[in-house]
């Protein structure tokens, strides 16, 4: 690797014959288990579901009275529901099947919820709302006038602020909404299309995602720190360009640096502690920080990619720095509400020049939230067969 004055990677870290890698889990990961691979998530998570038998209670003796047996709030009833929605989604016609892969994502959250959270009271209350809704005084003529807002309670605010705790400062409640237009250009996996729709020959996109060319990777350095490797793909860069520009630098989060002036190497400026038998809750918890800095796409092989924090952008859009799948969840919610009430809109849409990013979001946005979120839930990476 590359040496910056001083300092020097030595080599990758390892725990129990394996890299430590950056994996798909967005709060927390299995370090030391391997890869599952499996052409079924629904399976797999109701495996580990059926592995990781939690009772299911109230803490308040009186919900039990108001709201019935607690075990009826088990998580794999909401995973089998969500499969269920799954498949629905996956057979209706393109006009409709927003509606079907919102209720899969719906429930899936829930499964999440009722699986992560201590007891059945924290969320049951909440579990009738939706808690995101549309803006009414939108026009709706284009995806920068279609406009998203939520509520303080329901499952859209209770899930987005369990991946994020920062959630409600990022996104208050009631009082700020956010464009179609700004939350698909802050998700990955359209990015290209969105890029695609938006340019034009005198004005291009600024491209919020870096691609890598592997996954994130710790590395030990001279100093016994662990540090987060990463390395930009040159192909995303200008052709002569030797090293990360410095307008790429300033717009990644402050916690990376070059780690030499002649290369496409960032690491984080902080190292961490590291042993070479164990993974220190030091360790775990950096990479819970650094993790929210990357995102991925699903695909036959690992493609990561480094957001950019902030971007003076010259489109009527906005960087925010919230998980994909909060994301993705607001924008299913409010494409399948227009399916649903206003099914013309959804036609005139289809019919503009933003009707290829529709289509490329509606097409892949439900196999990447059940992706992201079976590896939540399991805190594993799952890849299909054949991919690497």
């Amino acid at each position: 690797m590359p040496r910056r004055n001083s300092f020097e990677l030595k080599s990758s870290l390892q725990y129990k014959d394996r890299k430590l890698y950056m994996s798909k889990a967005y709060t927390n990961q299995e370090f030391a288990k391997p890869t599952v691979i499996t052409d079924d998530a629904f399976s797999f998570v109701s495996f580990f579901y059926a592995s990781h038998n939690k009772a299911m209670k109230f803490d308040d003796a009186s919900y039990k009275n108001r709201y019935g047996d607690p075990k009826q709030y088990k998580y794999d009833f909401y995973w089998n529901q969500a499969e269920i929605f799954y498949k629905a989604a996956k057979q209706l016609p393109f006009e409709a099947s927003p509606v079907a892969s919102y209720y899969c994502m719906l429930n899936a959250a829930k499964s999440y919820l009722s699986f992560t959270l201590s007891s059945a009271d924290k969320f049951i209350s909440e579990f009738g709302m939706h808690g995101i809704r549309e803006e009414k005084s939108d026009t709706g003529k284009d995806l920068s006038d279609i406009r998203i807002t939520h509520n303080n309670k329901g499952v859209f605010p209770l899930f987005a602020s369990c991946l994020d705790s920062d959630f409600n400062s990022i996104w208050p409640a009631n009082n700020t909404s956010y464009s179609l237009k700004s939350l698909l250009y802050n998700l990955v996996f359209v990015h290209r299309a969105f890029t695609m729709t938006y340019s034009t020959a005198r004005k291009k996109v600024p491209e919020l995602f870096v691609p890598l060319t592997s996954s994130p990777i710790y590395y030990a350095g001279n100093n016994s720190k662990a540090h987060l490797c990463i390395e930009i793909d040159k192909h995303f860069l200008p052709e002569n360009s030797r090293t990360v520009p410095s307008a790429i630098l300033k717009s990644i989060d402050s916690e990376y640096r070059l780690l030499d002036n002649s290369g496409f190497h960032l690491i984080s400026k902080d190292g961490v502690t590291y042993y070479p038998d164990s993974i220190s809750s030091e360790l775990r918890e950096k990479n819970n920080i650094l993790r929210k800095d990357f995102c991925y796409i699903l695909s036959p092989k690992r493609l990561w990619y480094l957001k950019r924090r902030s971007l003076s952008l010259n489109i009527d859009a906005k960087v925010i720095n919230l998980s994909d799948m909060t994301i993705n969840m607001a924008v299913m919610h409010r494409i399948s509400e227009i399916a649903r009430y206003k099914p013309e809109q959804l036609n005139r849409l289809m019919k503009s020049k933003e009707n290829w990013l529709l289509h490329e979001y509606i097409s892949m946005a439900l196999d990447q939230f059940i992706d992201e979120i079976a590896s939540e839930v399991t805190k594993l990476d799952i890849m299909c067969p054949g991919m690497r």
